[in-house]
């Protein structure tokens, strides 16, 4: 049996994205969603920041732009959010989104902290928050390592 990968590495968002892909409950749910949603995970164990846009397409994920650099990065963390091209980006430091995976705050505790950003329209991703909520859940039931 492979070792699971650890979360927030490319191995892992591999395993996420096919885990997306496979869920019948997310695909039904997010049938007709077509947007592309980018998370940003700063200062990994690995000393990198990481960016992963997830494109859908009807509800399946079907590219994945992945940037990885070297913590600080300047030119990631520097990047101006174009609404235009997604729904919304959620930046936060390793350490936070280890402890929203594991269920150790919740998604409203998250957003109150000042390490937690999310940009986009309040009222576009209000409107599609069913769908992010059950991509949390997918994440969280990925096995991996931290």
């Amino acid at each position: 049996m492979a070792t699971p990968p650890r979360y927030w590495t490319p191995a892992y968002i591999e395993a996420f994205v096919e885990a997306i892909n496979d869920d019948d409950r997310f695909q039904e749910m997010a049938s007709s969603f077509s947007e592309t949603i980018i998370f940003r995970c700063l200062d990994t164990p690995d000393g990198e920041d990481m960016e992963a846009s997830y494109i859908f397409q009807e509800g399946e994920i079907v590219d994945v732009d992945l940037w990885v650099d070297d913590a600080p990065s300047e030119e990631l963390r520097g990047e101006p959010f174009k609404g235009r091209k997604a729904l919304a980006r959620a930046t936060a430091p390793y350490a936070l989104w280890c402890r929203l995976d594991r269920g150790e705050i919740g998604v409203m505790q998250a957003m109150a902290s000042p390490d937690y950003h999310v940009e986009g329209s309040k009222l576009r991703i209000m409107t599609h928050i069913g769908i992010i909520s059950r991509m949390g859940d997918i994440a969280a039931a990925v096995k991996k390592t931290y």
